[in-house]
């Protein structure tokens, strides 16, 4: 099979998926997902709703910035958080430094929640400071434990991948796939 077969069969099967759109209700699709989402993880769907984020609390000070062997240590009933400030940004070179901020669950599961994480960022780096989370080339990964790590760089206005269409958060009665609701 040839490159260009290849991409011929790969616009076929955009168009054919396109036209999925147009000759069924993707609204009702949605629901029939998300109703399949909550049948197959219904302790995952009992979970009440987020805004229920409780915030750190500082248990050890460490030796900052610029030693990475004293980490300030944060704690709420979910989550221990380790933090390592260095004054110099080696990946963009910014004057605001780098802030590391590693995120463990308290009860070693692999717990992964987008909204607890986005909240420890806003309260150890700011709500207007931007981080990543490093997926690494293979010969550098590093995956000793259940353990998470966001890349901040506070004199970084913008780091420049991502959505530039501004905030878009959506409840879980209109969100695009199965998505917790918000305390009201």
């Amino acid at each position: 099979m040839t490159t260009e077969d290849n991409i011929n069969g790969m616009l076929q099967e955009i168009r054919r998926r396109r036209n999925d759109y147009a000759s069924r209700d993707v609204i009702l699709e949605r629901l029939k997902l998300v109703d399949a989402w909550r049948a197959a993880h219904p302790e995952a769907a009992a979970e009440p709703a987020s805004g229920q984020y409780r915030e750190l609390e500082q248990f050890e000070a460490g030796e900052q910035p610029d030693n990475p062997n004293r980490p300030e240590i944060w704690n709420n009933d979910v989550y221990q958080v380790t933090v390592r400030r260095w004054t110099k940004d080696p990946a963009f070179g910014t004057r605001g430094g780098m802030v590391q901020i590693g995120i463990s669950s308290l009860d070693g599961t692999a717990r992964h929640d987008w909204r607890d994480f986005q909240h420890i960022k806003n309260q150890i780096a700011g709500a207007e400071c931007e981080a990543f989370e490093l997926y690494p080339a293979e010969q550098r990964l590093m995956d000793p434990s259940n353990y998470y790590t966001l890349w901040c760089f506070p004199g970084l206005k913008r780091i420049r991948v991502g959505v530039e269409d501004g905030r878009r958060v959506l409840d879980s009665d209109v969100a695009l796939a199965p998505q917790r609701g918000f305390t009201k």
